[in-house]
């Protein structure tokens, strides 16, 4: 009924009955056929026929496999998919864990997200760190704390527009991205210990601040060869884990 299919009792009688026809294109999305070879196997599989619940005698076997393809439209047409998927979920309920997690194929995600490096990763703490800083000792009226951020800067610019880098110079360039991390992350607490009650936060702010200190210590752990679990690949959307390919 949430699918928007019923049982006709007038005119010649359905093959198909409305479970039949949702069994039918879950075989479709499982088994990747075209609609041709679909009705093909199914005329010659008993199991696809036990799944769908419907017998096809070898001596009168479905021959319009456009049958598929009208379903598919009768689905599309009348399926209510709000209730449909309120009735799913109930179902499943019970079977499912980590209620409170969203998983998305990686296929169908932003395709402008970048692909994510340790090296990308550290830049963008670094980057949004070094302007809240300088930000804040503008507002305060206050010097600017000395560091190597122009350094790094430089030597990130350098690193980026080289085609080959060698591993030796990642791990160099890696390893004083994480000190200056430290620092301007001490830079900060040291700024709001001081003036914190002169300065404005917003919730992004924090947000992000909390973020950048996860990156700080998963980073560090890599840097000495421990492996992390939940890996944050994104800063802006924290949210996101890798799939390991061939292991989804």
């Amino acid at each position: 009924k949430a699918a928007g299919l019923s049982d006709r009792r007038l005119g010649r009688r359905n093959r198909f009955s409305p479970s039949a026809k949702i069994a039918l294109m879950v075989l479709k999305a499982y088994t990747g056929f075209s609609d041709r070879q679909l009705v093909e196997h199914l005329n010659g599989n008993i199991h696809y026929q036990i799944f769908c619940g419907i017998m096809i005698p070898p001596s009168l076997p479905i021959t319009n496999f456009k049958i598929v393809s009208a379903i598919r439209n009768e689905i599309a047409s009348r399926l209510d998919i709000d209730s449909f998927q309120e009735l799913l979920a109930s179902h499943w309920k019970p079977y499912l864990d980590n209620l409170h997690v969203c998983m998305t194929d990686a296929t169908c995600y932003e395709s402008h997200m970048r692909f994510p490096t340790d090296m990308k990763l550290l830049w963008e703490s670094l980057e949004w760190l070094y302007r809240h800083i300088c930000r804040h000792c503008r507002e305060l009226g206050i010097r600017r704390p000395r560091n190597k951020y122009r350094n790094v800067a430089e030597s990130y610019l350098s690193y980026c527009k080289k085609r080959k880098r060698r591993a030796s110079r990642t791990r160099m360039l890696k390893r004083r991205m994480i000190k200056l991390l430290e620092k301007l992350l001490s830079q900060r607490d040291g700024i709001h210990s001081e003036y914190g009650a002169l300065l404005r936060y917003t919730q992004d702010y924090h947000k992000r601040l909390s973020i950048i200190r996860k990156v700080l210590v998963q980073e560090k752990e890599m840097f000495e060869g421990r492996k992390v679990s939940d890996r944050i690949v994104s800063i802006d959307r924290h949210y996101v884990r890798p799939i390991v390919r061939g292991k989804e």
